[in-house]
């Protein structure tokens, strides 16, 4: 790489790089001087020195009335940077913890139709598999008709991660549980009858909750929060507690 592109690397714009260099090449000189070897006119090259200047690349003094610039040494460049470092690490706690904020701030999606159905349960799958377990409550209406947006693929992927669904619903009439052992030991449901209230269903995992509506067809919402998420928990925690086993 040309040293003008490391000293913009570094912090130097374009014409700051110039500057620099020109100033390095001159030792010490004033604006007029500078502006010469640098083929930058004077009041754009006394401007960019004024900038050299509080970025720490040189200093100026006057002398006979008449102002100097003076350039850093290049080795001085290194404390420069060092001295950027420890001012970043010094503020690394604040800027962490800006990001967690912006990391916590709520994502909220919306999907319709078939296949936006089929996609938010795959992302909740997804997100299930460290834990190996989704927990749902709701309308068996809605659930019925879930279980026909469900891909086949959602359903072996299940199976196959070994990841368990216990669900509260308002009932079991009509439900047709798989026949497979496998199935069976990983889908557990109970029922409370309050729940026919509730016209949706609400499946939790760690970090996501879906909310499904339906209204001539399904409609998901999906939030990714883990605030939101441990708050749906609790609440399945205490309706799978009174809920009938």
């Amino acid at each position: 790489m040309e040293i003008n592109e490391i000293l913009e690397e570094v912090g130097l714009n374009k014409k700051e790089a110039i500057v620099y260099l020109s100033l390095l090449n001159l030792g010490e000189s004033t604006a007029s001087r500078v502006s010469e070897i640098s083929d930058i006119n004077r009041i754009t090259t006394y401007v960019i020195l004024k900038s050299l200047k509080e970025k720490g690349f040189c200093s100026v003094y006057d002398k006979n009335k008449i102002q100097y610039f003076k350039p850093i040494k290049p080795e001085q460049i290194l404390g420069l940077l060092e001295e950027k470092k420890e001012k970043i690490l010094a503020i690394l706690p604040l800027l962490k913890k800006k990001e967690n904020l912006i990391e916590d701030k709520p994502e909220l999606s919306i999907f319709e139709g078939k296949k936006g159905i089929t996609a938010m349960l795959d992302l909740i799958l997804k997100d299930a598999e460290n834990k190996k377990e989704v927990f749902a409550y709701g309308n068996i209406t809605i659930t019925e008709k879930l279980i026909e947006y469900q891909s086949l693929f959602w359903r072996k992927t299940r199976l196959e991660k070994g990841i368990k669904i216990s669900a509260v619903l308002d009932s079991l009439e009509n439900f047709e549980p798989k026949k497979e052992e496998k199935w069976r030991k990983l889908s557990h449901t109970r029922v409370l009858r309050d729940i026919s209230k509730i016209n949706s269903y609400v499946l939790i995992t760690s970090n996501l909750v879906g909310y499904m509506s339906f209204k001539g067809e399904l409609i998901g919402i999906l939030i990714k929060n883990k605030d939101i998420a441990e708050k749906e928990k609790f609440n399945f925690d205490l309706l799978w507690e009174k809920a009938k086993r």
